[in-house]
């Protein structure tokens, strides 16, 4: 039996996790029947079983996503600094009811280092039975070049292929993953400096880079993070990404610091690393 419904969540605060989301969506759909056929008759199912939800804002977050044990839970976010982002660690309103849940590591081809155990964790501690997980490529958000228009073409036929054995293995019956909840965490990382208005007169005071803030830690007044909140934010950019006058950035110093530490990195993962899948 396929699962009643499919349910995407994803975090995406600069667009890459959105891409493999939607991509999955895709080959979700491809997978699993469109019609119910009946003895002389064909139906055309009304709606798609597989739908998508964005869980950035904090707003998002406290909506009911109404999960039963017949539906498959996919949570694609992006690891940051070997991590899960720390935001999705507040999301009074996720329930898993017994649903199946399959996590997505989106990483920009360096490593997921402790991301997906730490997201299995949050998972199965808010009632889902976690059976395996995606690590998915995306072109990295700090440099751009790395991984650069991942995910292509070839990562969509993989991701395809992908969600034709995860419906294939729910069928059968899917198994808890087993996966390590008793080793440290690595220590968090550190955002390099928290984004500000670099420009206030370009600056249109449209709010959005306070509305869409994961951790809601920008004032909606002035659009700037509070000193007592600085260590809050994640580095995610998603207050630069939605900035539409592009006045919000980093000051220069922190972006040549951050462009010389990621050049080490790309030339330590300039080689391609594949879309992986791990079941039970």
């Amino acid at each position: 039996m396929s699962p009643a419904r499919i349910v995407i969540a994803y975090f995406s605060p600069t667009g890459g996790t959105k891409k493999v989301a939607l991509a999955l969506k895709e080959s979700f759909a491809a997978a699993l029947p469109s019609t119910v056929n009946a003895p002389g008759l064909t139906l055309k199912l009304p709606t798609s079983p597989v739908t998508t939800f964005n869980c950035l804002s904090v707003k998002s977050r406290h909506k009911d996503l109404q999960l039963t044990p017949n539906d498959l839970f996919v949570l694609a976010y992006p690891v940051y600094f070997g991590r899960m982002p720390w935001a999705l660690s507040d999301w009074p309103a996720l329930q898993g009811n017994g649903a199946s849940a399959l996590v997505v590591s989106v990483y920009g081809n360096r490593a997921i280092e402790d991301g997906e155990r730490e997201t299995m964790a949050l998972l199965q501690d808010h009632g889902f039975k976690v059976v395996g997980a995606i690590e998915a490529i995306a072109e990295h958000s700090q440099e751009r070049t790395l991984a650069q228009g991942r995910p292509d073409a070839a990562d969509i036929a993989d991701l395809k292929a992908i969600a034709a054995q995860v419906v294939n293995a729910y069928r059968q019956g899917l198994k808890a993953y087993d996966f390590d909840r008793t080793t440290e965490l690595k220590a968090p990382g550190k955002a390099p400096a928290v984004p500000r208005i670099l420009e206030r007169s370009q600056c249109d005071d449209c709010g959005r880079c306070a509305l869409l803030c994961p951790m809601q830690i920008i004032n909606p007044e002035t659009f700037e993070v509070p000193e007592d909140k600085a260590a809050m934010c994640m580095g995610c950019r998603a207050c630069m990404a939605v900035c539409k006058m592009g006045c919000r950035g980093l000051p220069e110093p922190v972006l040549k610091a951050v462009a010389a530490r990621m050049a080490q990195i790309k030339t330590a993962n300039s080689a391609r690393k594949p879309n992986v899948l791990k079941l039970a």
